[in-house]
């Protein structure tokens, strides 16, 4: 004989198999998630300490220390110093360092070919459009565009039309000039 018991106990007993399945469901569905989430994470990082390590620190490190020597020089050379140089030697000086102040680092790191194909490639597979802007990338580019604007209303801009920023062909220029300039002052400083 059936009691309406057997019932009760048959249809709590789906209840606990029908949560406990929806748990491991859902436990599942996180720890995928998460696991998508680390991988990602792990190749961003990856991504980074190697385009750092590459790209980022030692290009920045020799901006860096060609502005600081020639920074260092004019300097000396402002404050009367007894290394024997002419004026057309601080003049150009003071036109190195002023034209290196005017590299961006945006201006000179490479473009990374491998990730702008590789996001193509998925934004093509996807059938979205390829956006490469960031918001705080649009920011930036909004900032150095002023910039570029303010530049070319200068004296020494204006009638120029869109100013052109410098490459690195322009920076390995004003590198040898420095390097011309270390010469003519009888100093001994290798910038390579």
């Amino acid at each position: 004989m059936d009691s309406p018991w057997d019932e009760e106990v048959s249809n709590e007993s789906y209840n606990r198999e029908s949560q406990w399945q929806k748990i491991a469901s859902d436990f599942t569905n996180a720890g995928y998630r998460d696991g998508i989430t680390a991988g990602k994470e792990g190749v961003l990082q990856e991504g980074f300490d190697s385009g750092f390590a590459n790209t980022g620190a030692p290009l920045g490190r020799e901006i860096g220390r060609i502005r600081g020597i020639a920074s260092a020089l004019l300097a000396l050379l402002s404050k009367g110093s007894s290394i024997p140089h002419s004026p057309s030697t601080t003049n150009e000086l003071r036109d190195i360092s002023f034209k290196l102040s005017e590299i961006r680092f945006s201006d000179i790191c490479p473009p990374d070919l491998e990730a702008e194909a590789h996001a193509r490639e998925h934004m093509q597979a996807e059938g979205e459009e390829l956006v490469m802007d960031s918001e705080e990338l649009e920011d930036r580019k909004q900032v150095e565009s002023l910039e570029d604007m303010l530049a070319g209303m200068s004296a020494s801009g204006a009638g120029r039309g869109k100013p052109q920023r410098p490459s690195m062909d322009d920076f390995n220029v004003l590198k040898s000039r420095l390097e011309v300039v270390i010469g003519q002052m009888g100093l001994q400083i290798h910038l390579s």
